[in-house]
């Protein structure tokens, strides 16, 4: 089984802001397996709070989030009670198995951090009461068949975790439906890149976007009222804090974006 997704872009490097929508082609045979459950909390030691981002106009949904960037410690995002939190920015260098970005849980508190030479940034949003988030599932390099993370019937899952090397277009991972279910798969010329998801019980808001280095322009994702988004694929490479995706707002909306000095970036993002 297999699953072909190994474009190789241009760099572009200045990006203006337009209205638009732009998805990424993905041409694929899949197949579910059985979802593989991670512990969900994480040791974290040395821990200290770091300035809280300016909480963007979305009286309903989002919240507030935080950036973190190595080496240090894991940024505090707040409760868990009510809240979930997820990656809006991935950057910096996937060179081995020791780079990685993480949003995790550890003693009742959503965190943000990573390893080797990376940074990222996490959103988290306000559930309405009856909505949960789960535990994290995961894909490995070397893993055949995607990791089934259950039904998308008033789900939605996206990237909480991502490491190891991504040198090229065809090093990728990716949250994604099909037939029903939620699936996470990827590629690793290296054998070194790993991924983690996490569902949360709500709606998607819309299928996800991609952006990629060939656009000169950000993809549209909608408004930001009642509505958050999340990063759900990654792929191209990462070799100096030049390249990056990210999440942002301007004017009310929703945008995916990107930088690269290097070859294949590009991403996409799930909004709920």
């Amino acid at each position: 089984m297999s699953l072909a997704f190994s474009p190789h872009f241009k760099e572009v490097p200045v990006f203006k802001l337009k209205h638009l929508a732009v998805a990424l082609p993905l041409t694929a045979t899949l197949m579910g397996c059985g979802p593989e459950d991670l512990q969900d909390e994480q040791s974290v030691q040395g821990l200290e709070p770091q300035a809280e981002l300016g909480t963007l106009e979305d009286e309903l949904v989002y919240s507030h989030g935080d950036n973190w960037a190595a080496p240090a410690p894991a940024s505090p995002l707040g409760t868990t009670t009510g809240r979930v939190c997820f990656l809006t920015r991935i950057q910096g260098r996937f060179d081995s198995a020791v780079d990685s970005v993480h949003v995790f849980t550890s003693g009742g508190s959503w965190y943000v951090g990573g390893s080797g030479g990376t940074s990222a940034r996490a959103g988290c949003a306000k559930l309405t009461p009856g909505d949960t988030f789960g535990g994290e599932y995961t894909w490995n390099a070397g893993q055949r068949l995607p990791t089934n993370l259950g039904s998308t019937t008033g789900r939605v899952c996206f990237l909480s975790r991502v490491g190891g090397a991504f040198n090229s277009g065809a090093d990728w991972v990716r949250v994604y439906p099909q037939g029903g279910s939620w699936f996470l798969f990827g590629d690793s010329l290296s054998g070194t890149g790993y991924a983690r998801a996490r569902c949360v019980s709500v709606p998607a808001s819309g299928g996800d976007r991609g952006w990629n280095q060939t656009q000169g322009y950000p993809t549209h994702l909608g408004t930001t009222s009642g509505r958050s988004c999340a990063l759900s694929y990654m792929t191209g490479q990462f070799d100096s804090m030049s390249e990056s995706l990210s999440i942002i707002s301007d004017t009310g909306s929703w945008y995916l974006r990107g930088s690269s000095a290097h070859w294949g970036v590009g991403g996409r993002a799930q909004c709920f």
